[in-house]
C-alpha cells in the first residue's frame, strides 16, 4: 500500500493548477503588451527626431565649412534613396522609423543654416509635420 501512495503523490501538477498559471500569464500579457507597444512607438518617434537633428547638424557643419550644398530645400523619399550632395557624412536620407512612406523636406539658407525639417506623408494629401527645430507636433501626432 505504501508503494501506491508514493506513486500518487509524485504525479505533478493538477489540471486546476495549470489553468490558474495560464490565467495569470494571460492577465500579465494583457497588462504588459500595450505598455510594450507604446514603448516601441516612442522609441521610433525618438529615432526620427534624432535623425532630423543629425541631418540638421550635418548640413549646418557643411554650410559653416563653406561647402557648396545642394539648393534648399531637399525633398526626398524616406526609403533612403534620396541623395544629398555637398554634405559629408550624409549620402542618403534615412528612412522614417514611424512610417516608411514619409518624405523628408529639409529647408535652409546660407546664413542661418537649417530652418526646418518636416516629414511629409504624400499618401495623406501632403500633410506636413514639423520635426525640427520643434518636434512637439510630431510627437503629438504619433501618440
Amino acid at each position: 500500500m505504501n508503494k501506491k501512495q508514493k506513486n500518487l503523490t509524485n504525479k505533478g501538477f493538477s489540471l486546476v493548477e495549470l489553468i490558474i498559471v495560464i490565467a495569470i500569464m494571460a492577465v500579465l500579457i494583457g497588462v504588459l503588451a500595450p505598455q510594450y507597444l507604446k514603448y516601441v512607438k516612442k522609441s521610433k518617434v525618438s529615432t526620427d527626431i534624432q535623425n532630423a537633428e543629425a541631418i540638421a547638424t550635418a548640413i549646418n557643419v557643411a554650410i559653416s565649412d563653406g561647402q557648396t550644398v545642394q539648393t534648399s530645400p531637399i525633398s526626398g523619399v524616406a526609403d533612403g534613396t534620396a541623395t544629398v550632395t555637398g554634405v559629408e557624412g550624409l549620402d542618403k536620407l534615412p528612412a522614417s522609423k514611424v512610417d516608411s512612406t514619409y518624405n523628408w523636406i529639409i529647408t535652409w539658407d546660407g546664413s542661418k543654416g537649417v530652418t526646418s525639417i518636416t516629414l511629409d506623408k504624400a499618401a495623406a494629401g501632403g500633410t506636413h509635420v514639423q520635426i525640427y527645430p520643434d518636434a512637439s507636433a510630431y510627437q503629438t501626432a504619433n501618440q
